[in-house]
């Protein structure tokens, strides 16, 4: 069966430390401020403030990168189609036949906010699961940074992979963000409130 790259995040895990994103910052270079994994801070206004009034307050954090989602609405209006799909599910952006400033449709057609516009080198960027390491046979860089072991990749057509495994653990209970989208993005989230059922 060919594999199906997909990515499965913890929240109750996540403490927001950013090593992740400071990890794909590092492995994939993004524009000056920009990053390809954000981690937001789900509570106040503020980063890393909670809702609510004490002793009632709420706090988490939510990594966030680009989907790959099985109906990616970038890929219908990209015009010189640099974005694409692999046989691994994985969407990747083609930089050397991206319009760059004369088009940037993926940017407001994707729901979540995740491609990013390098203007030094006058192209689109995004999350591509760390290609370059995957076809290495290895992990993303963020999920290899997280030290809290919140963020699991891999295959998820195989049973036996990291991402598997960690979804079975969670009893499946998972959610995708912006579901009413109906995007099917490869990135699955914790149930919010869910705690592993082996205390990992």
């Amino acid at each position: 069966m060919t594999a199906r790259y997909g990515m499965f995040i913890d929240r109750e895990r996540c403490i927001g430390c950013h090593a992740c994103a400071v990890a794909c910052k590092t492995e994939n270079h993004p524009p000056a401020g920009k990053s390809f994994m954000n981690v937001k801070t789900v509570g106040g206004a503020h980063r890393d403030t909670p809702a609510g009034t004490y002793p009632n307050v709420q706090m988490r954090w939510e990594p966030t990168l680009c989907m790959h989602c099985e109906d990616a609405p970038c890929l219908a209006v990209c015009p010189p189609h640099a974005l694409y799909r692999r046989p691994d599910g994985i969407v990747v952006l083609n930089e050397d036949e991206c319009l760059g400033a004369g088009c940037k449709r993926c940017t407001y057609v994707c729901p979540y906010g995740v491609i990013e516009f390098n203007a030094a080198e006058g192209v689109m960027q995004k999350c591509n699961f760390c290609t370059q390491r995957v076809d290495a046979g290895r992990s993303t860089a963020c999920a290899d940074a997280c030290v809290y072991e919140a963020i699991f990749f891999g295959d998820l057509n195989d049973p036996a992979s990291e991402v598997s495994r960690a979804i079975a653990r969670a009893g499946g209970q998972t959610e995708v963000l912006k579901a009413d989208h109906g995007t099917r993005p490869a990135v699955f989230y914790s149930v919010s409130g869910h705690e592993d059922s082996d205390g990992r």
